[in-house]
């Protein structure tokens, strides 16, 4: 059952922003945050789930361990995308909230890109208690 911020379309649109974000000429890595990103969220997008058996259970600490690259994308783009994204989790219960979520993942690859390999989103602060 999809949440009132989670939908095939909120994906979608999230998922433009994001393949906006790339650079020009940047060719996709399975070592890019962004593409592992982009690809999560372009599965939700076709399914309409936001939880799928494809992210493993150490994908957050794969993308603190991948090098950050800023030449892969574009960082104005980059923001606008990850504002679409934090407005789908903004609009999901703290209850409902799961780190194998793939909002989740993919705003923390995203702020990961942004702020540093220190990044955990809102959500995930709250309920470690930080």
């Amino acid at each position: 059952m999809a949440t009132r911020g989670f939908s095939k379309l909120s994906a979608y649109k999230a998922f433009s922003k994001m393949d906006k974000s790339c650079a020009e000429g940047c060719k996709c890595s399975a070592l890019c945050q962004l593409f592992m990103a982009k690809e999560f969220l372009s599965l939700s997008a076709q399914t309409g789930e936001k939880f799928n058996d494809k992210i493993p259970e150490d994908i957050l600490d794969m993308f603190r361990s991948v090098p950050l690259i800023p030449e892969r994308y574009k960082n104005m783009e980059l923001q606008e995308a990850f504002g679409e994204v934090q407005s789908i989790c903004d609009d999901c219960a703290i209850d409902e909230h799961d780190a194998f979520c793939t909002v989740n993942v993919v705003l923390t690859a995203l702020g990961i890109l942004l702020e540093g390999k220190e990044f955990t989103t809102d959500k995930d602060q709250i309920l470690s208690g930080e």
